[in-house]
């Protein structure tokens, strides 16, 4: 197949969720099929790290939109969108030149498939002149509408909060409309699939959940105590985003002290790209590290012996989890943080969503060195037999035949009825 993948980002550094499906469903997909991608590149560092996905056969237009670089220029970035049809946050990656890419490349060859990355850039096909054989296929990484809601619930009053409520007016329609226009839409879980046939019933709708590189990551059992008995817990995460960042000040302020209150020598590390100063402010370097972005998670799970995921909003599926779970590092989660992820919580994770409960967890894991490493063992087992990236390659390759076959039996039918 010819395929023209659209990304919102540059999946190259693979530093945080989204951008590490893309970059090894690239890394299969290259395998078999012809694949071009289209996506924003925001840094320098991006820009250096496009050849290694050009090494691995994939064709790449990578564009050049930087930040914005002061408020004023944000701003200049929302306002038109204030007064259009489409909701805010399309102000983000909705870019002239990445449009004028997309129109060049379709003029100029015929694509079996072209897969969006996201629902929100669905508006690129406003301006796509696809001709009717060219499947249109939709890789939901969250259901926003969900997503914006939670978020909308658990921000406290303020410019952000007015911000997400602007957005949702416009937002559920939009985005139920745009995935309309699509032959499938796949969904990282079960969960977010069984949401959207409710909201869309008339769209096929795939689950191809996220996954991790079991080969890449070897596990082994939980470390126990550091040399002067500390007890290490890992949080990470992309700290730029407002799900974590809220997971992140919730931990620290609601069940930290919790914990505390039981044992002495813990200590949490938030690891992640783009901490804002409200968690930068809370690195001591003695009981709470905040790192910002390193060059590899896998040394920080490895120092751990418990990860933790504290959110309270956000969608789709954790690859922090699955990553954990390979390493064999145990799993501490709310019931959102673990939504998509097939686990029996006492079997491959633990699952709790009050304070009082995630603390008791944690307490749990760190006094029992058999539950560590029974938990250890079945989530790396579960890892490889369900979430291995190879066998998530294979799904989604049947997705686009599903959705080829679909527009050939629709345009055979035309042809029959002129």
């Amino acid at each position: 197949m010819n395929i023209l993948l659209i990304a919102r980002t540059c999946p190259v550094p693979a530093n945080d969720g989204e951008k590490l499906r893309v970059f090894h469903l690239l890394k299969v997909m290259a395998r078999s099929h012809r694949v071009t991608l289209v996506c924003r590149v925001m840094h320098a560092q991006e820009a250096r790290a496009i050849d290694s996905l050009r090494e691995l056969g994939v064709e790449v237009v990578g564009v050049s939109v930087p930040p914005p670089a002061s408020h004023l220029e944000r701003l200049r970035w929302v306002w038109p969108f204030l007064w259009s049809r489409h909701p805010i946050s399309l102000c983000t990656v909705l870019f002239p030149a990445i449009r004028e890419e997309l129109r060049r490349l379709v003029a100029s060859r015929h694509f079996d498939v072209v897969q969006v990355e996201h629902s929100s850039l669905a508006v690129y096909l406003d301006d796509l002149a696809l001709p009717s054989t060219t499947a249109r296929v939709v890789t939901m990484h969250n259901i926003d509408y969900i997503r914006n809601e939670r978020v909308i619930q658990n921000s406290p009053w303020g410019l952000r909060r007015i911000y997400h409520q602007l957005n949702q007016m416009r937002f559920r329609r939009w985005e139920l409309d745009a995935v309309r226009r699509f032959d499938r839409a796949m969904m990282m879980s079960d969960v977010d699939a069984d949401i959207l046939r409710r909201d869309v019933p008339d769209i096929p709708i795939d689950v191809v959940p996220n996954g991790v590189d079991c080969a890449a990551l070897q596990h082994r059992l939980p470390v126990g105590p550091g040399p002067h008995g500390e007890r290490a817990l890992v949080f990470v995460a992309s700290m730029d985003s407002e799900a974590n960042q809220d997971g992140a000040l919730y931990f620290l302020d609601q069940v930290l002290p919790l914990i505390r209150a039981r044992r002495q020598g813990v200590t949490v590390w938030l690891v992640g790209r783009q901490p804002p100063e409200m968690l930068r402010a809370r690195h001591d370097g003695r009981e709470v590290f905040v790192t910002g972005q390193v060059d590899s998670v896998e040394p920080y799970y490895r120092q751990a012996e418990v990860a933790i995921v504290p959110l309270r909003s956000g969608g789709g599926t954790r690859l922090k989890i699955l990553e954990a779970m390979a390493l064999g590092v145990p799993v501490v989660s709310t019931t959102v943080g673990a939504e998509g992820i097939e686990l029996e919580t006492g079997r491959h994770a633990l699952l709790a969503d009050s304070p009082e409960a995630f603390a008791a967890a944690i307490e749990r894991l760190l006094g029992d060195a058999d539950l560590q490493h029974g938990i250890s063992l079945a989530a790396r087992q579960q890892a490889q037999e369900r979430y291995d990236w190879a066998g998530i390659g294979r799904i989604q390759d049947e997705v686009h035949r599903l959705a080829l076959a679909s527009r050939a039996a629709d345009t055979t039918r035309i042809s029959r009825t002129q």
